[in-house]
């Protein structure tokens, strides 16, 4: 009865094609939900699309991360939730993301002693509401039980890097975040969660700073990747 009072006073539609939903189905229908491809396999380390060669993500750079999963592409479905879920503040959309993470995490065998998150600027965070990397975590760990607890900061007055080409992501992200005060890692294996994965420069940036404060492993997961082939046009504009 109480579900049906929502859904007359405050009516929800699909994040992705617009339809009415129930507050139960925390704004995806049923079909959307079904058109959520799985990512194709790819590198075993940090997901990447594989050629021939070694990895273009991980192959040839320092990686501080022990394993790396991506959920689906940063299209279709996907691209409108997130999208939906970061900038119309569709909130349960974080049921819905968290759901999908914690299966890909059973299915590889990835047992965390602590889940944590990329942080937010307090000003960035403050202008959405909330960071949506944190409600995915907290999910996470609701559901698995595992401890979940910030552990990063970012730094104030740091370039956004969402305008800046591939070579200037790796460069921006170096000192962008740092460890908390009192953060004690020594033997833990930490589960990291972002939203996107393009180059995976701001998740191995995180991963390297928990490295330095103890933590004997460092895993993380993203829900979509998105094409690295979209940054070729801001790298000849750098």
């Amino acid at each position: 009865m109480l579900s049906i009072l929502v859904d007359i006073l405050t009516p929800s539609r699909c994040a992705a094609c617009g339809t009415p939903v129930s507050c139960r189905e925390h704004h995806l229908c049923s079909e959307c939900a079904g058109r959520i491809a799985p990512l194709p396999p790819g590198c075993p380390v940090c997901s990447a699309p594989l050629d021939d060669g070694p990895c273009p993500v991980c192959g040839e750079r320092r990686w501080y991360l022990d394993r790396h999963i991506t959920v689906s592409e940063y299209r279709g479905v996907m691209k409108k939730m997130l999208h939906g879920f970061k900038f119309l503040r569709l909130r349960g959309l974080s049921v819905i993301l968290g759901g999908l993470a914690v299966k890909e995490l059973t299915g590889r065998g990835i047992r965390p002693d602590l889940v944590t998150w990329i942080p937010m600027n307090k000003k960035k965070k403050w202008e959405r509401g909330f960071n949506q990397s944190e409600l995915i975590a907290r999910h996470i760990s609701k559901k698995l039980g595992y401890p979940c607890a910030p552990l990063l900061a970012e730094r104030s007055k740091t370039a956004t890097q969402r305008e800046l080409g591939l070579r200037d992501r790796f460069l921006n992200a170096l000192g962008r975040y740092e460890i908390l005060p009192g953060a004690d890692l020594r033997g833990h294996a930490v589960l990291l969660l972002d939203d996107i994965f393009t180059t995976g420069a701001t998740i191995n940036e995180c991963a390297r700073i928990l490295r330095s404060a103890g933590a004997h492993k460092v895993f993380s997961i993203t829900m979509a990747r998105a094409d690295i082939k979209r940054l070729d046009k801001f790298q000849f504009m750098s």
